[in-house]
């Protein structure tokens, strides 16, 4: 089973970014820098089966490898996250 790590664009609530582990919150960050390095970090951990989400700023979420490269088969992503405005 491939794990997928997920980085939103956006902080959740306005300050802190969430990495998520199959939709589930593994961890809080001050930073999407800091929050992408514990996804590559994790991932790599993980081994050959764990792949990054990266959500961009059109909200397209676009997959990476553990190793932050783009993969050559890609997995299945999360559904687009529709957030509000505010």
């Amino acid at each position: 089973m491939t794990r997928v790590y997920e980085v939103p664009y956006l902080p959740d609530d306005g300050s802190r970014w969430t990495l998520r582990l199959a939709g589930q919150t593994v961890g809080t960050f001050a930073s999407r820098f800091e929050a992408l390095q514990a996804a590559v970090n994790r991932a790599s951990a993980d081994g050959g089966d764990a792949s990054i989400g990266v959500e961009g700023a059109d909200g397209i979420w676009r997959p990476f490898g553990s190793d932050i490269k783009r993969p050559v088969h890609v997995p299945t992503l999360p559904p687009v996250r529709l957030v509000r405005a505010r």
